[in-house]
């Protein structure tokens, strides 16, 4: 008869009405006496449930379990026997943490409450991605060896070998079968744990976690290595049991024990030296009121920073900014409406305000997009999510795209409703949730709700003001009237499988360094389109810098591929912000991801890499440019399009060239000459230019219903803000801001009735 699969040590009594159950997942090879330290510093209303899997310590005759669904399963069954009224939290510690999640999910799934996920130590779910390959005995003995899981000289002993090595192995099939992707991220608070010595799993790696929740993450660190649940139990329980409602310490003094200071960040933040602002502890499904000036954009901004809408990919958690500008607009008496999509926390919001003029001029749309990309990765120097403000400029994941162009939208607005503004159509302003990515974005409410927004005219995110080369004189404004749009492919690199003590020449790893090198030095031709064209010939009569716009004419009045090419290059050399003035010339590959190995002693037989292809409407074919890429790289590697689910190839660009055909929008309308009458109130002198815009916005569904689309971001900047768009320390000028509101509420003022 198999064991139950959790154990309460100690005199606890079972199906406890109060206090807090804590079940605990071990590490690789390990079972429940793993943490046999914990019972001390443990809080004392709190139970600790230690999973004891079968093939190891009271279960080592039976047959372990290598299926990570059969193992989530089976443990989510004995906690909801377990659990009775106590608050639950699930600590998983290495690939433990794993466990603990596929758990959480399973019991969310059935309607059992988690107050709290941790993970320590641990990968997250998607570095996994479920191969399946063999594991060894050699594989077991490499991990066990690698990790410092127990002595060399025990390891040595084959009849210890013989107890230790099989629930490694199983442990290590169950994680190469594993695949994280699949299921729905649930909503859970989660802590993320690192050890500040742990060569293993380090900082950058636990930080992953963020993606892999929709409620808070929070990430803490602790004194010690990769087991430091148990070189350091008392600092790691801390940090996974702290701040619950009602918890009370244990008899053990937590300092007294060795604990370290843990710095908390919420989802996706970088180190910093003290936790975040209050505001953003509030729930995730909150929000928070704003108690600012509504007309300042700064205000607004940092108000919005701090409003955690990071986008893992499916969507973003919009619902606490909805609800924060929903309060704002309704204290101004303008109307709001909040629509949720499929996803839980996911919302599209809209404030309106009523035209008295002619019915015939339909809605101007200021669109703006409540998401932000994760804040992963490299370390900030401000934490990404306090809308902190140093020497002059807004830092924070947002502040550039889009919660500063939002702010400089909502501010120009409610300025015009204070002063009692009418104007001669509706004035829409619509937070999107989803453009970075997820599937709930403008074209799908543009489905779901045709006729909802009947929009006339929209301006989003798009073109920029850049200064001359004193970095501080106004030169040129653009506004976007079409975008490029990308195609994803991906490289893939084959050899075989082996172990590492056996390395040979044309490993798949250094084959796909090698094509990434030749890919990363091939260029597209210079292939302006006519949006560019414009752009630039604005740009020769505005520079002040003789060099750059003789090279920018020269580029314009060639005839061949030869003379604009070497133009063109030097358009881009001679460029204050180079990297936008490439992508507005030519087709571009930007290289995003690549994934090899799965285990630290067998080199892996194949290797991947995605990367994106741009281009520009009216220049390049991409089907023309896949087959050039192709014959590139010739056999060193496999190039595939990445297409929507179920699509082929040709489906794939055949969509692509559909969106690249979609006309510019037209910019002999009234909306466009507001903007520039305004440009001309905010920067006397400035050219005001239609442009190409370098990225993908929301605006081709808009486009293909022949509504107008415009895109701006009003304030100026300069090449380091715009390398750290998306990227790390992301922020705009202070000042730059507030002007940039400004030509907003210049452009609105056009739109005002006369009396």
């Amino acid at each position: 008869m198999n064991d139950p699969w959790l154990t309460v040590p100690g005199e606890q009594p079972p199906g406890a009405a109060t206090g807090t159950l804590a079940v605990c997942f071990a590490p690789t090879g390990a079972h429940g006496s793993t943490f046999a330290s914990w019972r001390g510093p443990t809080p004392e209303d709190t139970t600790l449930a230690l999973v004891v899997p079968p093939g190891r310590g009271t279960r080592v005759d039976e047959e372990p379990v290598t299926d990570m669904a059969a193992y989530a399963d089976a443990v989510a069954a004995a906690v909801r026997e377990l659990r009775g009224g106590r608050r639950l939290v699930l600590i998983g510690v290495s690939l433990g943490a794993l466990l603990a999640y596929e758990t959480c999910r399973r019991l969310l799934d059935t309607g059992v409450p988690v107050a709290r996920l941790c993970a320590v130590a641990g990968q997250c779910p998607g570095d996994f991605h479920g191969r399946g390959e063999d594991v060894t005995v050699e594989d077991a003995r490499a991990f066990v060896a690698g990790t410092g899981l127990t002595d060399p000289e025990l390891l040595a002993d084959p009849e210890f070998e013989e107890v230790l090595l099989p629930p490694v192995i199983a442990d290590l099939r169950l994680a190469a079968g594993y695949d994280g992707r699949r299921g729905a991220v649930p909503q859970v608070e989660l802590r993320a744990v690192w050890a500040t010595d742990d060569p293993h799993v380090p900082e950058v790696t636990v930080r992953r976690w963020a993606e892999w929740t929709r409620g808070e993450c929070t990430l803490m660190s602790v004194e010690g290595g990769h087991y430091a649940h148990q070189e350091n139990p008392a600092a790691v329980i801390d940090a996974c049991l702290d701040g619950l409602p009602g918890t009370r310490p244990s008899r053990r003094s937590v300092l007294g024990a060795g604990a370290t200071a843990v710095a908390s960040t919420v989802l996706g933040l970088g180190a910093v030296a003290s936790a975040a602002p209050a505001a953003r502890a509030a729930a995730p499904m909150g929000g928070i009121s704003f108690d600012g000036d509504p007309t300042d954009p700064v205000a607004l901004a940092v108000a919005m920073i701090r409003q955690n809408t990071s986008n893992p990919s499916d969507g973003a958690i919009t619902l606490p900014l909805a609800r924060m500008l929903q309060g704002i607009f309704r204290a101004a008496g303008v109307a709001t409406e909040t629509v949720p999509t499929p996803k839980d926390g996911n919302v599209h919001f809209f404030a309106r305000i009523p035209g008295s003029g002619p019915a015939t001029k339909k809605p101007l749309v200021l669109l703006g997009h409540s998401d932000v990309v994760p804040a992963m990765g490299d370390r900030w120097e401000t934490d990404p999510f306090a809308g902190e403000i140093k020497d002059g400029k807004l830092y924070g994941r947002g502040s550039l795209d889009m919660k500063g162009v939002n702010a400089a939208f909502v501010a120009a607005v409610l300025r015009h409703v204070r002063e009692g503004a009418a104007f001669d159509r509706d004035i829409v302003f619509w937070s999107d949730c989803d453009e970075e990515q997820g599937p709930y974005g403008v074209r799908w409410f543009l489905t779901e709700h045709p006729g909802k927004v009947a929009a006339g005219a929209v301006i989003t995110e798009g073109g920029w003001v850049l200064n001359q080369r004193d970095g501080t004189t106004p030169m040129i404004a653009s506004l976007t009237c079409n975008d490029k749009r990308s195609l994803l492919l991906r490289l893939e690199t084959a050899s075989y499988a082996t172990h590492t003590s056996k390395p040979f020449s044309g490993q798949a790893v250094i084959r796909l360094g090698e094509v990434l090198d030749r890919l990363g030095e091939w260029r597209a031709h210079i292939r302006p389109n006519a949006l560019s064209r414009q752009y630039f010939a604005e740009l020769a009569e505005a520079t002040t810098d003789r060099p750059f716009a003789e090279a920018l004419r020269e580029m314009l009045a060639a005839r061949t591929d030869l003379r604009r090419d070497r133009a063109g290059e030097a358009v881009v050399r001679l460029s204050e912000t180079p990297e936008l003035h490439n992508a507005m010339l030519r087709t571009t590959l930007a290289f995003t991801s690549a994934q090899s190995g799965y285990y630290p002693s067998i080199v892996p037989g194949t290797a991947t890499a995605e990367f994106r292809a741009a281009f520009l409407p009216g220049a390049d074919d991409p089907g023309r440019i896949v087959a050039e890429l192709r014959s590139l790289i010739g056999n060193r590697a496999t190039l595939s399009v990445v297409g929507n689910p179920g699509e082929s190839e040709q489906q794939a660009l055949d969509r692509l060239r559909g969106y690249l055909a979609t006309p510019d929008s037209d910019y002999d309308t009234d909306v466009f000459r507001a903007w520039q009458s305004a440009v001309r109130r905010t920067h006397p002198g400035v050219r005001a230019t239609a442009c190409q815009f370098e990225a993908v916005t929301s605006a081709v569904p808009f486009r293909e219903q022949n509504v107008p689309v415009y895109g701006m971001y009003p304030f100026t900047v300069n090449r380091d803000m715009l390398k750290r768009m998306h990227g790390t320390d992301e922020h705009i000028g202070v000042e730059a801001l507030r002007q940039g509101t400004e030509t907003v509420y210049q452009l609105l003022a056009e739109l005002r009735t006369r009396a």
